[in-house]
């Protein structure tokens, strides 16, 4: 387990992302057939929002908000991320604006420029107290900040990633899932927090295909749908967490 005791570094990530992933993200935006924290986050902004993804990865959050009339800033620090991205706005002519940068130092925008900051898969590589810090410099740039980490209350979630970890396979370095943000938040000066959790059957393929727990769940959430049931009982893969700055 020691080697999940520390954070990728640029390079690692880098590995992880660049411009081999690139056709398939295109054609994931192409298509719409996009993660459930890219559709939540058009669900929450509004057309000509100004919004800036910390840590965009693929980019496919970014260019597929940019695509549906969000003015989208998209910030990463590994420059194979940041080749990547622009590989993707320049095929899909996206007119995105692409910052390679450190999110945990100021950041080169003026204050309040965002409507929205978000980061999908961030701020879960960090301790508390470097989590309260970097939520308290991005919000100097932003009337509303969104948060998506993983959710240390999913079942499947959880249990994929730890017998990924045992088998030594697991690709994300350190990663500290979280109940809730809500106190960082306010500790970071952001109010009016709203929680809830997001994608409970994305959270399932960390489990093997036949495992008994995938299957479990599985039909639980069919069930749950059937019936009508609303609260899937915080299953989500994703916390979602969101605040004002102002």
């Amino acid at each position: 387990m020691e080697k999940y005791e520390k954070r990728l570094d640029e390079e690692q990530w880098g590995e992880l992302y660049n411009k081999e992933q690139a056709e398939q993200v295109i054609n994931g935006i192409l298509t719409e057939q996009v993660f459930c924290w890219t559709e939540e986050l058009l669900k929450i902004s509004a057309e000509g929002d100004k919004m800036c993804e910390v840590g965009c990865g693929s980019g496919q959050s970014a260019a597929y908000l940019q695509r549906h009339g969000r003015k989208v800033t998209a910030l990463d620090f590994s420059k194979e991320c940041v080749e990547l991205v622009n590989v993707i706005n320049s095929h899909l002519n996206l007119g995105m604006n692409v910052v390679c940068a450190d999110a945990t130092k100021p950041l080169p925008f003026e204050e309040k420029e965002f409507d929205y900051i978000y980061q999908c898969g961030l701020l879960e590589h960090f301790h508390t107290d470097e989590r309260i810090d970097l939520l308290k410099n991005w919000s100097h740039y932003t009337k509303h900040m969104i948060s998506m980490i993983p959710n240390a209350a999913s079942i499947a979630y959880r249990t994929g990633k730890a017998m990924m970890e045992q088998q030594g396979v697991w690709s994300y370095g350190l990663e500290l899932p979280q109940y809730s943000l809500g106190s960082e938040f306010e500790q970071a000066g952001i109010h009016n927090v709203r929680e809830y959790t997001i994608g409970a059957e994305h959270a399932l393929a960390f489990l093997p295909e036949e495992h008994y727990l995938r299957k479990a769940l599985q039909l639980w959430l069919l069930e749950s749908r059937q019936l009508g049931m609303e609260d899937i009982c915080g299953q989500g893969y994703l916390l979602v967490t969101i605040g004002d700055c102002e």
